[in-house]
């Protein structure tokens, strides 16, 4: 059994980074032989995040922000992701109402309802002046986390 592969980011907290930095994931997630529906939709959860920490954290101004990805054949993916915008806990949002017709929904929490739909392990945790998520998810085969994607 091979060891995990990591993949270790540093970024400025924008969002015109973030195509190279999926561009970098998606070729680390190909050498690591990560699926490509856990590879994408791994993705699809850290560009939600990612976007919520440089537009809402940071204000569309960038900062600090640290993304460490894990990959333990044959399919399951991790990541801590960790900034210095002011804390926020995601995981204590009321879920979204998608029941709810377009003019009665409230406007925001979609993505973060994405995740938590998404992942199999959602946490958040404040540690000093940094925000801390780690997120997880299996992908198996026909499977619940593995359908749509």
């Amino acid at each position: 059994m091979n060891p995990p592969a990591e993949l270790h980011c540093t970024l400025s907290g924008t969002v015109a980074e973030l195509p190279a930095f999926f561009e970098r994931m998606e070729d680390w997630a190909m050498e690591h032989g990560a699926p490509v529906p856990l590879a994408s939709s791994f993705g699809l959860m850290l560009d939600e995040l990612l976007t919520n920490v440089a537009t809402h954290g940071y204000g569309g101004q960038g900062g600090p922000v640290t993304v460490q990805l894990v990959f333990t054949a044959p399919r399951t993916l991790s990541a801590i992701v960790r900034d210095e915008g002011p804390a926020f806990d995601p995981t204590t949002l009321v879920a979204a109402d998608i029941e709810a017709s377009l003019e009665d929904r409230h406007i925001g929490g979609l993505g973060v309802h994405f995740v938590k739909k998404l992942a199999d392990r959602f946490v958040y945790r404040r540690d000093g002046a940094v925000n801390e998520i780690a997120v997880s998810r299996t992908w198996t085969p026909g499977g619940a986390s593995g359908e749509g994607m």
